[in-house]
């Protein structure tokens, strides 16, 4: 007889994630549904400290390396007996930035088969991110996202559900801890230099957001073990009354984040030890979780926050589910999955507000003048003769002023953010890249290798980004007055020219200087240089030049008129 959980009976799957962070390494084992939700069968954390004298060293230490091996295959015969499906191994800060990474990944693959994923901190981020979509209700107002990791700090700036900006901190629980002295130091001077580090940081990453958030939603270690504290201090002035097993959503005022930090910093770890709700293994450097929380919300103005009992693990699930089942679509929209991509492109355009005629207007141009390049040119790039680079273009051209959600002023940048953590399904994370640069590249600062968001792609794909946004540049311009006067456009290779004649049913005198003031990048990425004639003109010139070469000649035409001598 087959047990009812025998996941071969369904249409579920089992999969497991692990986290291998800077202060901790967690398993996390479930089982996921062609809907997206999942119900999680196992959940295993150690304690390893990987990141432990990494602000000194920059390398894992011996003792931290092997107790990270073992715990790894541990977790990975737990998986094994779950018999999953899939598994998903990360490494975060402390791997990422440690100089004798290769060897640890080396020790991990030899002894336990796992294949470790370093990630970035953005990427980290944007499981967080993912997490707390599909846990709250986060499109109705601004919101920060704040991942506290042994190693660094993740900060991710939303409105209306969308990211708008990511920033990284070099900081982390662990790594303050250890940055601000060791136990000879005077508790107050340890206090004094964790805030000054930590301003010092967020003025150099972390701009102040234009719109501040309403709220900073919180995960990690140091969030649930405030709320746990907190939830413990209630319960004991209530007189026992028996405080929420869940800490998901328990609020904390920025003035009492402040207190509890004073208050834990002038205790002996002996003491904190016996504090209710703080566990051992995070007594050592849950102050300098906290100096980071109450820096942060000051840096942003935020009032209140919000725990989230998950995070990274919890977004590295969702990121699983959606590869077993795409049809699943949005993680915080399961079941609803977008049949093709360019539905999800459009789909999350409308979140956005985007001006629909004028951007499928211009989406239209820019596939007509790809079309009609890729037919003229002898030798086409790759990125004209490869279909799928075209949907990329229709992605960019729909998304490139999505941006105007934030403001005007650096609307291509801000389409950008916003393209890049769309998590746009029927797409690759290469592919929304691409996508995101193209968008990006719409206006204003030509493509330059110096340019941060280039210096991720492979040379082959800044090739592409220019191309492509060199096209969308144009055909925005032949859209410069919103108008839709333009209705197509035919290209014409002469020599070392592309001439762009333009078919509009009135004069674009507006639309034929927006195409060459904005065709600088086209003549550079193609070595063409373009011009643009309206269809009309072009039409009265080969009716003048048809009639002059009818025309009697000069002479003749002399000879016929009455009462003049002849030459």
């Amino acid at each position: 007889m087959t047990s009812e959980n025998d996941p071969s009976q369904s249409d579920s799957r089992r999969v497991a994630t692990v986290d291998v962070g800077s202060n901790s390494i967690r398993l996390l084992v479930a089982e996921v549904k062609p809907d997206g939700s999942y119900r999680v069968l196992d959940d295993e954390k150690v304690v390893a400290r990987l990141g432990r004298g990494m602000a000194r060293s920059r390398r894992l230490a011996g003792r931290p390396m092997r107790d990270a091996v073992r715990a790894l295959g541990r977790m990975k015969a737990i998986a094994d007996g779950y018999n999953v499906q899939a598994l998903r191994a990360v490494a975060t800060c402390a791997v990422r930035e440690a100089d004798n990474r290769d060897q640890f990944l080396q020790m991990v693959r030899d002894e336990t088969g796992l294949e470790l994923e370093i990630i970035s901190g953005e990427d980290e981020a944007h499981l967080a991110y993912l997490s707390v979509r599909s846990a709250f209700d986060i499109h109705s107002r601004e919101v920060a996202i704040i991942d506290i990791g042994g190693g660094s700090t993740e900060i991710v700036l939303v409105s209306g559900g969308l990211v708008q900006q990511i920033s990284s901190l070099p900081l982390g629980a662990v790594r303050l801890t250890e940055a601000a002295g060791d136990d000879k130091t005077p508790p107050e001077e340890r206090l004094r230099r964790m805030r000054k580090l930590l301003r010092r940081q967020l003025k150099r990453n972390v701009p102040k957001p234009e719109t501040p958030p309403q709220l900073l939603i919180g995960t990690g270690g140091t969030f649930t073990t405030l709320a746990a504290i907190d939830l413990r201090r209630q319960e004991a002035a209530s007189g026992g009354e028996p405080a929420p097993l869940n800490v998901r959503g328990h609020e904390v005022g920025r003035a009492d984040v402040r207190r509890l930090t004073e208050t834990l910093n002038a205790m002996s770890l002996r003491q904190r030890l016996a504090v209710a709700g703080l566990s051992a293994d995070r007594a050592e450097i849950i102050v300098a979780g906290l100096v980071i929380v109450e820096t942060v919300m000051r840096r942003l103005t935020v009032k209140t926050l919000q725990v989230h009992d998950r995070g990274i693990r919890d977004g590295l699930l969702l990121s699983l589910t959606r590869r077993l089942f795409p049809q699943a679509g949005p993680a915080d929209i399961p079941g609803e999955g977008p049949p093709d991509p360019l539905q999800a492109v459009r789909r999350f355009a409308e979140k956005c507000n985007y001006e629909r005629p004028h951007c499928e207007r211009v989406a239209d141009l820019a596939l007509n003048i790809y079309d009609e390049l890729a037919r003229q040119m002898d030798e086409p790039p790759t990125a004209l003769r490869e279909g799928r680079y075209r949907l990329l273009l229709h992605a960019a051209a729909i998304l490139h002023d999505i941006g105007y959600l934030v403001n005007y002023a650096r609307h291509h940048k801000h389409s950008y953010h916003l393209i890049m953590h769309s998590d746009l399904a029927g797409f690759t994370h290469r592919e929304l890249e691409l996508v995101a640069n193209i968008a990006r590249y719409h206006r204003r600062a030509r493509p330059k290798a110096r340019h941060p968001n280039l210096q991720r792609l492979r040379a082959g794909d800044r090739d592409i980004v220019r191309q492509l946004a060199a096209i969308l540049r144009i055909a925005d311009g032949l859209e410069r007055a919103h108008s839709g006067n333009v209705r197509g456009v035919q290209v014409r290779m002469q020599q070392a020219t592309a001439l762009f004649i333009i078919q509009a049913d009135e004069a674009p005198d507006v639309e034929l200087w927006g195409a060459s003031r904005k065709s600088r990048l086209f003549a550079r990425v193609f070595s063409l240089e373009p011009r643009f004639l309206w269809e009309g003109d072009v039409q009265r010139l080969r009716a003048e030049l048809d009639a002059a070469a009818s025309a009697p000649p000069p002479s003749q035409a002399a000879d016929d008129e009455p009462g003049t001598p002849p030459p």
